[in-house]
């Protein structure tokens, strides 16, 4: 590398969001989702927002996940500058240092907010 080349940070890559759609005919099970979680390493909360109502993009020193129970959930990530609405079943795993925000759908939502 010679005087006047600028120094160069290297790449690296971006950790994404990863979404997973409901696909069962039956609804959630809620019981289920908190075993399936925990059993995953997650500490786990219930968390209910009301209609409209949510949170700013933000990021965490930790990994996240949301999985919708009722209601509709869209998660806002600025980063990739696209919104995903999550339904009920629907599950999204958000690496720590993406930024993300959320907001409830009209009938607001229920759903488990996992951290490891």
């Amino acid at each position: 590398m010679g005087r006047d080349e600028p120094l160069r940070f290297p790449e690296f890559p971006k950790p994404a969001p990863r979404v997973v759609l409901w696909e069962a005919a039956h609804r959630p099970d809620e019981a289920a989702i908190l075993d399936e979680l925990t059993r995953e390493g997650y500490g786990v909360v219930r968390y209910r927002q009301e209609p409209a109502a949510g949170y700013g993009p933000h990021a965490h020193v930790y990994p996240e996940t949301m999985w919708v129970v009722e209601g509709s959930l869209t998660i806002l990530l600025t980063s990739e500058a696209r919104m995903i609405e999550l339904l009920p079943g629907d599950r999204i795993d958000i690496p720590q240092g993406v930024a993300h925000g959320v907001i409830a759908g009209v009938e607001g939502a229920v759903y488990l907010l996992a951290t490891k």
